[in-house]
Formats: C-alpha cells, sequence, structure tokens
C-alpha cells in the first residue's frame, strides 16, 4: 500500500460519532482473532491468469475486481477511465464501460457489480444514486434507474430491488440502509442513523453475498449481520483485541478529538467478507499509531477449525488484494510489477513460476488462486 493511501485510510476514520450496528438476540460463537491459530505455511497459488493489455490504460496496483460466470471485470481504483472486462482466460474481451461525459459514458463511479447479464454501477448524482445497467455479452449502456436516496455501496437483488448503505453521516440520510423498488422508490429504511450529522461517511463496500444470504457491516465494527425478511440478524461477531475501539470513544463528538483517540487506540476494519456452505474469508486491518496489520481469517463452516494467514502488505503482493471466493480457492488480484519482485519467494508449483516469468513491467495485473484447503 502506498504511503498516500494510508494516510487517506487514517485520516478517513474521522467521518464517525458515537452510535452502534442493530442486531437481533440471535448471537453466535464471537470469533477472537487473538485466539485463531496463525497458519505456518503460506497459501498455496495453484493457479494464475494473466490479463491482456489494453492500449488505452495501465491497470495499476489498487483496483476494483469482480468475477463471474461471464469474466473478470476490473478498474482502477482512483482516476479510472474505463472497466475493463476479460474472459476467464484472461482475454481482454473490451472496455465495457468507459468514465466520460460522452453519450454513453458514465461520468465516475462508487461501486459495480455483476448481476446476471448486467454489469451495473452506482454514480452519486446530489441527493439521488444513478444505477447504470451495461450489457455483459454486447458492451452497451441498457438503462438508468434514478434511486432516490444516499449511499456508496448497494446490492441488486433478484427481483428488481435495490439495497443501498450510507454509512454512518446523518446528513446522508436518516437510515443507514435502505431498501428501494425497481423504480427507484425507497420502500424500507434499516439501521437506524443517530450517527453526528456534521461528519462524512467511511466510503466502503458494506454489503457482501454470503451463502444464500446478504451480509451487512460497519466499516470499523466488528460485528456482521445478515438481511433477514422483517429485520437484522445476527451472523458473526468478531472481537477485535486491544484494537477493539472503547465504547466512550463513541460518546466523542468533536471529530479531531475523536480522530486523535481511534489512532492512539488503534481500530480494527473487516475490509472484504467471503462466504459459501463450507468457508468465511474475513480481510481484517488492523492500524494505529505507527503500526498496520492485514491478517487474512479462514473459518472452515463445515467443521468449525480456523486459521489465520498474516499478509505482509510491502513484501507479499500476492496476498494483498483478495476479491471472491470460488470452491476452495481464494481469489487475488495481483499487481504486475510487484509481483515480479517476488516470483522466487512464492508458494506455488515451477511450471507457475514460469508461466509469471513471461510478465513485464508494463504488463496488466495476475489472477491468483489461492488454496484454502490445508
Amino acid at each position: 500500500m502506498t504511503v498516500l493511501k494510508r494516510v487517506l485510510v487514517i485520516f478517513s476514520v474521522v467521518a464517525f460519532s458515537c452510535g452502534s450496528p442493530e442486531t437481533s438476540s440471535k448471537v453466535p460463537k464471537i470469533i477472537s482473532l487473538e485466539d485463531v491459530p496463525v497458519q505456518e505455511t503460506k497459501l498455496l497459488i495453484d493457479k494464475a491468469v494473466l490479463l491482456g493489455s489494453d492500449s488505452l490504460e495501465f491497470l495499476g496496483s489498487e483496483l476494483r475486481t469482480v468475477s463471474s460466470r461471464h469474466g473478470f471485470f476490473v478498474s482502477n481504483y482512483g482516476g479510472a477511465k474505463a472497466i475493463h472486462h476479460f474472459s476467464l482466460d484472461g482475454e481482454h474481451l473490451g472496455r465495457i464501460v468507459e468514465i466520460g461525459d460522452a453519450p454513453g459514458q458514465i461520468p465516475r463511479f462508487d461501486e459495480f457489480r455483476v448481476k446476471e447479464d448486467s454489469l451495473i454501477l452506482m454514480t452519486g448524482i446530489g441527493e439521488k444514486e444513478m444505477l447504470s445497467f451495461f450489457s455483459v455479452t454486447d458492451h452497451q449502456m441498457v438503462k438508468q434507474i434514478y434511486v432516490e436516496a444516499s449511499g456508496f455501496s448497494f446490492y441488486p437483488n433478484t427481483d428488481g430491488t435495490f439495497w443501498l448503505y450510507s454509512g454512518f453521516n446523518r446528513a446522508v440520510g436518516d437510515y443507514r440502509l435502505r431498501l428501494a423498488s425497481p423504480e427507484g422508490k425507497v420502500v424500507s429504511n434499516w439501521m437506524i442513523n443517530d450517527f453526528n450529522e456534521e461528519l462524512i461517511p467511511f466510503q466502503e463496500q458494506s454489503i457482501f453475498e454470503g451463502d444464500g444470504r446478504l451480509l451487512v457491516r460497519d466499516p470499523l465494527f466488528p460485528i456482521v449481520n445478515m438481511i433477514g425478511k422483517d429485520s437484522l440478524e445476527l451472523a458473526y461477531q468478531f472481537d477485535f483485541g486491544t484494537f477493539t475501539i472503547p465504547d466512550e470513544t463513541w460518546e466523542i463528538e468533536d471529530p479531531m478529538q475523536w480522530f486523535q483517540r481511534i489512532n492512539q487506540n488503534g481500530f480494527g476494519d473487516l475490509v472484504n467478507l467471503f462466504e459459501s456452505k463450507e468457508y468465511l474469508v474475513a480481510d481484517v486491518v488492523f492500524q494505529r499509531e505507527g503500526e498496520r496489520q492485514r491478517k487474512i481469517y479462514v473459518l472452515n463452516r463445515e467443521i468449525g477449525s480456523e486459521r489465520i494467514y498474516p499478509v505482509d502488505e510491502e513484501m507479499e503482493p500476492q496476498y494483498y488484494s483478495p476479491f471472491g471466493l470460488e470452491n476452495n480457492h481464494l481469489l487475488f488480484i495481483a499487481y504486475a510489477p510487484a509481483l515480479l519482485e517476488v516470483i522466487d519467494q512464492l508458494e506455488t508449483s515451477p511450471e507457475i513460476k514460469s508461466q509469471l516469468r513471461s510478465l513485464k513491467e508494463e504488463s496488466n495485473p495476475v489472477i491468483l488462486y489461492g488454496r484454502l484447503e490445508k
């Protein structure tokens, strides 16, 4: 991670005030991350997909990546010029979305997802959100819907409705989670927003597709809820140990004082969550003054075994950006120049090392499959 992004991540935590996420009375086992055994060996990489290049744009180290049966969809995290479509074998199939002001282009986007045969982007337009639908097969815009609510994380349901999550900023709305109709009308409000209206939201993905269910979490909180039929139900509760934010910290109203306190105490954040019938995988970041840790937590849901893989963000670029769970593999996207520096240290086969040595400094990123089975 670059120094600039680290500073931005630390500064972003100024966005919070007092409050707590709602949960039901069903409390599962608390996952105490400090007590989970550390796996001595690294995740074995047993497949690599080299992404083809495109003359328009070089894909860097900070990326948004989504996979589906239609392939991989990748964009730069900042200053993106397009969302690129790659086949499952890595062939560049074109730019499904171009960023700009011309007809058929999108000025910017906060998040994108693939649902069935559509790629859907969310763009904030004043006090509304614009959802733009693009065909995965011919890369043409199909339609746009305006939702009468603000947010930065969303999920398209199979019935045409949408969940929107807006974070802790009361100025955005009185509720953090909202359900919108296919026409964009808000039909249900969840998670009362009682945070300081003068503060800005912490913009991260907050809605995750689990094993036949939707999971939602508030940034910086150790609780993951399931969106039930009529209420939220507790799915997982983590214990961040010494990085847990004390309750009294949430009572501080002054943003700068709150920032100083949380930076001194430290905090944990569930950056990414992946759930299947067999596994729960959590990408967890811990941070305090002068210290930053990243850990990948793996729970085998069928037998109850747990393990943690520590990630050295500077020396292990292959594990820096997990983005998907496919059967017994955790998928990563890795920056080619960084990968070239660590090929000899990779936990992988000689065949894959040979494949990766064909990379050049200007090559596009690589999709890596890390095997979760021991």
